[in-house]
């Protein structure tokens, strides 16, 4: 009897140590499906692909007694979060090659705000991340909701024309690349028309000043 009792004690204790690993994998595991099914997930695009997104020369400057090239891109992006959880967006870039170069990263540069006249009305486009006096600029991103904003970058180069942006047909394509406070990335193409510096300096006062 008393062998019995102690092989039955024994596989108990197992029977009960098994169970609780057992336990904890299913636990993990559930943790992992929610925290999969829960994760914010971005959707990147331009806002009225063939209106808002415009490239532009801007003055020259110099660089080592070298004049340089500098091209402003002015793009319109909406943000929406498709996932469950809201998240924050930690950096917002734009990608552009070169004629014979690879992709060079720009990072976003502060604009005014872009005010265009619609025949008697006045259209205010927000810019994204940045707090005026008629937006918040807020990038936390509930979910379910989404954000719009404008977006500006630079690009200077100097020297042979291999380091000019591409261009085809008057435009200028590009990759916006968002990245949230998780790290993940979200991107979407986006293809710029060029407009003229005059016709940019109407809509955004003082532009061809910053950076």
């Amino acid at each position: 009897m008393e062998s019995i009792y102690e092989f039955l004690k024994a596989n108990l204790k197992l029977a009960l140590e098994m169970s609780a690993l057992f336990l904890g994998i299913v636990n993990g595991l559930m943790l992992l499906k929610f925290n999969l099914r829960d994760k914010p997930k971005l959707d990147v695009k331009p806002i009225h692909p063939e209106v808002y997104q415009w490239w532009f020369m801007l003055p020259s400057k110099e660089f080592e007694g070298q004049p340089t090239r500098r091209y402003g891109f002015l793009a319109y992006v909406g943000i929406v979060n498709r996932g469950l959880r809201k998240v924050s967006l930690e950096s917002w870039r734009l990608f552009v090659k070169g004629e014979k170069i690879r992709e060079v990263e720009l990072k976003a540069i502060n604009m005014p705000e872009i005010v265009i006249k619609i025949g008697s009305h006045i259209k205010m486009l927000p810019s994204l991340g940045q707090r005026t006096v008629n937006f918040e600029g807020d990038t936390v991103i509930d979910a379910g909701t989404s954000i719009l904003g404008m977006v500006y970058y630079v690009y200077e180069c100097w020297g042979d024309a291999v380091w000019n942006p591409k261009i085809q047909n008057g435009k200028i394509t590009a990759k916006f690349v968002v990245k949230n406070a998780f790290w993940k990335q979200s991107k979407c193409k986006v293809v710029f028309s060029e407009k003229s510096l005059e016709w940019v300096t109407d809509i955004a006062r003082g532009i061809e000043e910053i950076a």
